[in-house]
């Protein structure tokens, strides 16, 4: 982080994020790494089941001691169609698990199934948790928009995927109204094909104007590069550092 900024000259605006999975590691080693580098960690779940079945020697207690601030990116195989009984088990447990970390927000793609996150928040509060702890991200085949009065309603936060709203066409998602008062996090990276997330360098030049005008109304946001591979994760952060610079000097 600091060659970037004295390469670039420039002083990064917002707290960067990087993921938990770059190094063939565990969340424990590769936090340990990134640490030295960037000033919060998304701590990826991403099976449920999997995560909570962690240990000490998954999770140790010595992370919370690691000079970095985290974040938790819950899992990616919840099973809505049951009810909300049986998810809510799972998302009470990872709660209590990453506890320890004192996390700062929780990411969560949206219920596949519907009126699903009125109760969630009910049964957030009641466990001592503010629901704008909690971040909706917009994903493939479930945009924000949908369900944007429940987000409101609901108290939740919002996180923005640039490549999911370039690779799905989301871009309504962006005149939601009240939108920029609740994103708390945007998720940067090169952009999404076959599943896969690019470096932040294969931004095509035409979307980097978004990427200027998403950074531009949510100043406050956490900014995530969410990049799974080290090269390409350090690659992107030189890259952001870059396009400030020269953003900057346009100004």
């Amino acid at each position: 982080m600091e060659d970037v900024r004295k390469r670039w000259n420039i002083d990064f605006p917002f707290t960067i994020a990087a993921p938990s999975f770059v190094l063939p590691a565990g969340a424990s080693e590769n936090g340990r790494y990134l640490a030295d580098y960037f000033p919060e960690i998304a701590l990826l779940f991403f099976e449920a089941e999997a995560c909570l079945a962690y240990t000490e020697d998954d999770l140790p207690p010595s992370l919370a001691d690691l000079p970095c601030s985290w974040h938790v990116h819950m899992p990616l195989d919840f099973d809505w169609r049951p009810g909300l009984d049986a998810v809510w088990r799972q998302i009470d447990g990872l709660l209590d698990k990453a506890a320890f970390l004192a996390p700062r927000a929780h990411v969560l793609h949206p219920p596949t199934e519907p009126d699903m996150l009125l109760p969630l928040a009910a049964r957030l509060r009641d466990k001592g948790v503010d629901p704008a702890l909690f971040l909706i991200e917009n994903i493939r085949g479930h945009s924000l928009t949908p369900i944007w009065d429940e987000i409101v309603e609901g108290g939740y936060s919002a996180c923005l995927d640039i490549g999911h709203i370039l690779a799905y066409d989301q871009r309504d998602v962006l005149d939601l109204p009240g939108l920029w008062q609740r994103v708390r996090m945007l998720h940067v990276y090169g952009g999404e094909k076959r599943m896969q997330h690019h470096s932040l360098p294969c931004l095509p030049p035409e979307d980097r104007d978004l990427l200027k005008n998403m950074l531009d109304r949510a100043p406050g946001a956490t900014v995530t590069l969410e990049v799974f591979e080290h090269n390409a994760l350090f690659e992107s952060l030189d890259q952001l550092g870059q396009w400030l610079a020269q953003w900057r000097r346009k100004k």
